[in-house]
């Protein structure tokens, strides 16, 4: 220690040149680092996804979800397989632990699918790797006078291919308008008349539309390609394909249909403002990638297409862009940093009455923040909210202070009249005091962030990175403190020292020495006082709820409506034109956008019946006096309850998808009920949710994707079927090909490709008409499909959960106005009074309140190792039992403000503050170590024990006070702050600054009055090598 102060006092130039390096290489680290809104706490999952189209939910779950769902079990690493089946889709989500790498568990997941035996024409596809909170960007595409089919056949050919070409893009969903498709509408009459079947024109549209490669041919020096081209390149083309000769005349597709340009049936729906159908999509990032960059490529990629790459009048209009978020979540940051800072340099000065020491350790705060970026850079961790949000250049610059504190006071005591020598001497000697007590109080800071480390999944990711840049920073810091901190003190703390103390710290030693003269002769009455105090904070404590993590404001609002369950897809447009209307009626609201369904390629497994609409509101600054975001939702709330039928509930993109992907579910608690029959967990799940629903503080409880679809049964009669010598495999043709449009081959036009189907006309399709569908029978004879088949209407399930080999129904519940602890005790009260599960049947509860539990029971695990680790590091600097246990016992006095604190602005117990404790208690020790040294070297000296003491306190009063003042005023802005982003800061910053208003009064009087009751004068000293 005194060797690394004495080194750099004497080789100035290298610490000068180290310290230059040092801040090039931290700028360069804050160019490159990575910049988030929020981390992204979501788990390692891989999404796999199989299309079966027009089949209903319970053929695709037989067919489709359970083979995968087999196929799937057991993987290493993964906690559990989840899997939704809806009509044509199935959807299966398999979630991992923390020790999974994205991309060998993909490959795993690909090999085990290759073996999986799925119907024909049904492929189980890997979702790409994004993340639930990659959605970077919603863009809308507009096009005057182009119909919604045309531009999506734009969107999907032109739009998606560019954006995906975009480094770190790693899939653009496109959802509204209708996706091209060419329709051979056969006309029953005149097929009966040639004695021609649907399975005959799907078989002559399939060979009619080939190319053919014949090698190739030599003739003479040269060889020629062969190619046989037989590609349909146009709809009339279509027409012309032979479908089979009578009476050596052929008859062509354009005989017996029409070829008409049609749409592949759509599963949902999306409308802006006016606008009842819209083409929208979503581009999506890939997971780990830095979002500043993967949106700049975006950006530029659509002002390209813009301006070239797409057709005169076509635009790509976003109409959510992330950016704006991340600038406001920064700006937030960075403005409480500079706010913190620009406190703490305050403070110092009024302190230490000398400008010119108050620079000295101001000068550690860059130096410090760049530590940071160096760490963040080096662990491959993003900036964001959190990581950067933590810091507290108070506790920070601690280490500084004290050094700076004890050269000013040495330097003053000496007087000026020194030689260089001598001052380097002095200014070595009293940095080598403190170094020790400064080493091992950093060290025992760092040690209170290591429960921060042990936290798991969600937890662990959004605090992890926060505990490390404190640590990075401190590291840096404390560097600092030794070399560069004496060696500024050495060349500017020449003159014009205060020899006294300037009015603060006079001021305060009048205060203070009654007062701990007082407490030294009333002991009993101190111990007691202080003893109260802490039971009256744990009456506090018990008071306070619990919550996961308070909610963060994303400045954009979802509003989620339930439509009927069987609503058709025309219907759904016309209620969101409706609720787009009433919404923009709110003055504030820039945009809306609406969606209801998921997009084709099943990437978001929503019902028609789930429907969400986007609403973008206007900066803060335009709004109507006096109105708060609550109040806002609230108008909106009531415009759309006055609808028929509607309630709506509100949340925002990103925190809808956090939950989404913890669970599966949307909800803040999730409470899933796993059986067999849809029937018994239907009426179980319909009984929890009466209970649940008469719980003070739900804001909203409601059951999954609940809902039936109404269902046409054609039963096939075997018997009379094969009287006509029939199979059930003509049947079903007949019933696929007429109603779904079944795929008869493709049709390419240039680099794109379209589908053609065969499909009865559009009035053909209707329930009356479907007995009377002929199916052609082998000797050439016709039977209506009513004939060998009986038709009845039902109905059956909308969407089958199931999760590890059940199927789950599940209920997702969102709380309001009350804490997430309580709310859920009193839910298992109820239900375990009133509910009858049957036998078999297993109830679940998930969502944030597992997490949150997760963490707690992890934090009371390794929050006393972390306290056993100070007390070590305290034993080895004191070698004293007592001194430790002494300085240990300021953190229960620590805690006192805390809860106070909480309790007075009736702040919820959540992992942020639980976080700020940690904090705390690091400040807390500190304060002790800094006393206790002192009273060691003073007895060292040969006081008596009282003397030791009563100089001692007043000594380091001027330190204990700063290093207090310091670390409270520098989270001051984010306790004061209610700008975007500071929801998860202000818990923590509370918390620190409540604690230290109690740790600091304790500190300067129960301590002191401990150390005499317990270090009784002995005749002979025993000396602990404080030096």
């Amino acid at each position: 220690m005194k060797k690394l102060i004495h080194y750099a006092l004497n080789q100035p130039l290298f610490i000068v040149l180290g310290t230059l390096l040092f801040v090039m290489s931290g700028v360069i680290a804050f160019k490159n680092l990575s910049v988030e809104a929020f981390p992204d706490v979501t788990d390692t999952q891989v999404t796999v996804i199989a299309l079966y189209p027009g089949r209903a939910a319970e053929e695709v779950e037989k067919q489709v979800t359970l083979p995968i769902e087999v196929a799937l079990a057991g993987l290493p690493n993964s906690i559990r397989v989840f899997s939704h089946t809806q009509f044509g889709l199935s959807f299966t989500v398999v979630t991992y632990n923390d020790n999974a790498d994205v991309n060998i568990v993909r490959q795993q997941v690909n090999e085990r699918l290759r073996g999986v035996d799925l119907p024909p024409g049904v492929e189980a596809n890997i979702a790409p790797n994004a993340t639930p909170v990659g959605e970077v960007m919603r863009y809308r595409l507009r096009g005057d006078g182009q119909t919604t089919t045309e531009l999506r056949t734009l969107q999907d050919w032109v739009v998606e291919r560019g954006l995906r070409q975009v480094p770190g893009v790693a899939d653009v969903v496109a959802m509204g308008g209708f996706i091209k498709q060419y329709e051979v509408q056969p006309d029953l009459e005149k097929l009966r008349a040639h004695k021609l079947t649907f399975q005959n024109l799907l078989d002559a549209l399939g060979r009619g539309n080939a190319n053919a490669g014949g090698s190739y041919v030599a003739q003479g020096l040269q060889q020629f390609a062969i190619r046989g081209i037989g590609l349909l390149r146009s709809p009339e083309e279509i027409g012309q394909v032979v479908v089979a000769t009578r009476n050596a005349t052929p008859i062509l597709v354009r005989d017996v249909a029409q070829v008409k340009i049609g749409a592949v049936p759509r599963l949902g729906t999306v409308g802006q403002d006016n606008d009842n159908d819209v083409v929208t999509g979503i581009v999506v990032m890939r997971k780990g990638e830095n979002p500043s960059v993967v949106l700049k490529g975006v950006k530029e990629k659509i002002s390209e297409l813009n301006s070239r790459g797409l057709p005169q009048g076509v635009q790509i209009v976003p109409f959510y862009d992330r950016a704006w978020l991340m600038d406001k979540t920064l700006t937030t940051v960075f403005k409480n940093l500079v706010e913190g800072a620009l406190l703490v340099s305050l403070v110092l000065y009024i302190f230490l009455s000398n400008l010119r020491a108050s620079l000295a350790v101001v000068a550690v705060i860059p130096l410090a923040l760049l530590a940071t970026f160096m760490g963040l850079k080096i662990m491959g961790v993003p900036a964001n909210l959190l990581s950067l949000g933590a810091m507290d250049f108070g506790i920070i610059v601690d280490g500084a202070v004290i050094v700076i504190e004890n050269i000013m006071h040495r330097l003053a005591e000496r007087g000026e009249g020194m030689n260089e020598k001598e001052r380097k001497t002095l200014i070595t000697e009293a940095a080598n005091e403190v170094g020790r007590p400064t080493l091992f109080s950093m060290l025992i800071i760092i040690a209170a962030h290591i429960p921060i480390f042990a936290l798991q999944r969600h937890e662990g990711r959004i605090f992890q990175p926060m505990a490390l840049s404190v640590t990075a920073a401190l590291i840096g810091a404390l560097i600092f403190s030794l070399t560069l901190v004496p060696l500024l003190a050495y060349w500017m703390l020449r003159k014009g020292l205060p020899h006294h103390d300037n009015r603060v710290v006079a001021k305060s030693k009048q205060l203070y020495t009654p007062a701990l003269n007082w407490a030294l002769g009333h002991r009993r009455q101190v111990v007691g006082i202080a003893i109260a105090c802490f039971a009256m904070a744990m009456v506090a404590a018990s008071r306070l709820g619990s919550e996961f993590l308070p909610e963060l404001n994303e400045g954009t609002i979802w509003v989620n409506v339930r439509l009927p369950a069987s609503v058709a897809n025309d219907e759904a447009t016309r209620i969101l034109s409706d609720i787009r209307r009433t919404l923009r009626s709110v003055p504030e609201v820039r945009t809306t956008v609406s969606k209801a369904g998921q997009p084709e390629d099943g990437t978001d497994p929503k019902t028609i019946s789930m429907a969400e609409v986007f609403v973008d509101l206007k900066p803060p600054e335009q709004w109507r006096k006096g109105l708060t975001r609550e109040k806002l939702i609230e108008e909106m709330d009531q415009a759309v309850s006055a609808l028929p039928g509607m309630e709506p509930t509100f949340s925002q993109p990103i925190r809808d998808n956090v939950l989404e992907s913890i669970s599966q579910i949307d909800g803040q608690i999730v409470i899933k009920i796993a059986g067999d029959d849809l029937t018994v967990l239907k009426q179980t799940a319909e009984a929890i949710e009466r209970e649940i629903k008469q719980v003070k503080g739900v804001s909203r409880a409601e059951i999954d994707r609940q809902g039936e679809l109404p269902q046409l049964l054609i039963n096939i009669q075997r018997e009379q079927a094969a009287r006509y010598g029939l199979n059930v495999g003509d049947v079903q043709d007949v019933i696929e090909a007429a109603l779904a449009g079944k795929g008869a081959t493709t049709l390419w036009d240039g680099e794109r490709r379209f589908d053609v189907a065969v499909r009865l006309p559009q009035d053909r399709r209707n329930i009356s008409e479907l007995a009377a569908i002929p199916i052609s029978t082998p000797d050439g004879g016709y039977v209506s499909l009513g004939t060998v088949s009986k038709i009845e209407q039902t109905s059956g399930a909308m969407n089958i959960a199931r999760e590890s080999g059940r199927r789950t129904v599940a209920i997702g519940i969102f709380i309001k106005g009350r804490d997430m602890g309580s709310v859920v005790g009193d839910m298992k009260q109820r239900v375990q009074k009133n509910v009858k599960i049957p036998a078999n049947y297993v109830v679940n509860w998930s969502g944030e309140f597992e997490n949150q539990e997760r963490a707690m029971q992890r934090l009371s695990v390794v929050v006393p190792i972390s306290l056993l680790l100070i007390f070590v590091l305290l034993f080895d600097a004191f070698s004293s039992f007592k001194s430790a246990a002494l300085i240990l016992i300021n953190v229960p006095l620590a805690l006192i403000g805390g809860f106070v604190a909480l309790w007075i602005f009736n702040i919820p117990l959540s992992v942020s503050a639980a976080i700020g404790f940690i904090a705390l208690s690091g400040q807390a020790v500190l304060n002790g170590v800094v006393m206790l040294s002192v009273f060691q070297q003073l007895r060292n000296a040969g006081h008596t024990v009282l003397e030791a003491v009563k100089e001692g306190a007043l000594q380091r009063l001027r330190t204990v006070l700063m290093t207090a003042m310091l670390a409270a005023l520098g989270l001051l802005p984010m306790a004061m702050s209610h700008d975007i982003g500071s929801e998860t800061q202000r818990p923590l910053a509370i918390v620190v600054i409540g604690g230290l208003f109690t740790a600091t009064l304790l500190t300067l009087l129960v301590l002191p009055v401990l150390y005499v009751s317990w270090f009784k004068d002995r005749t002979h000293h025993h000396t602990p090598n404080a030096h």
